[in-house]
């Protein structure tokens, strides 16, 4: 399969609160570009589906909040979860989105506790 992103991926592990008409729920994100992230969680949502998510970002007062589609999801265990694309991205929020990898939450691979 032909890689589509046009934007670097980070690995990483921060909190995140997810809100769709279906679910709320609480995760971890584990995969994340100023374009899009990886929502780690056992609650899945459909494809399509609009959402809102709240990244932990640890220099902020407040989470970070993006609206986003569920771009695909896979319940492939242990780490079933959902790609999210984020829409209408301040410029603001896409410099906070790629200092997150830069402050020391990078995931060294040492595994991403199940939520």
């Amino acid at each position: 399969m032909r890689e589509r992103r046009t934007v670097a991926r980070m690995k990483l592990r921060v909190g995140a609160h997810y809100v769709s008409e279906q679910l709320t729920i609480d995760g971890v994100v584990t995969d994340l570009s100023p374009d899009g992230v990886f929502f780690r969680s056992d609650y899945l949502d459909a494809t399509g589906e609009a959402v809102r998510v709240s990244i932990d970002v640890p220099w902020l007062s407040h989470p970070l909040q993006l609206r986003g589609e569920v771009r695909w999801v896979s319940d492939a265990s242990p780490i079933g979860g959902m790609g999210i694309r984020f829409m209408d991205v301040s410029f603001e929020d896409r410099v906070v989105l790629s200092s997150l990898g830069l402050a020391g939450l990078v995931d060294e691979g040492q595994g991403v506790p199940a939520s």
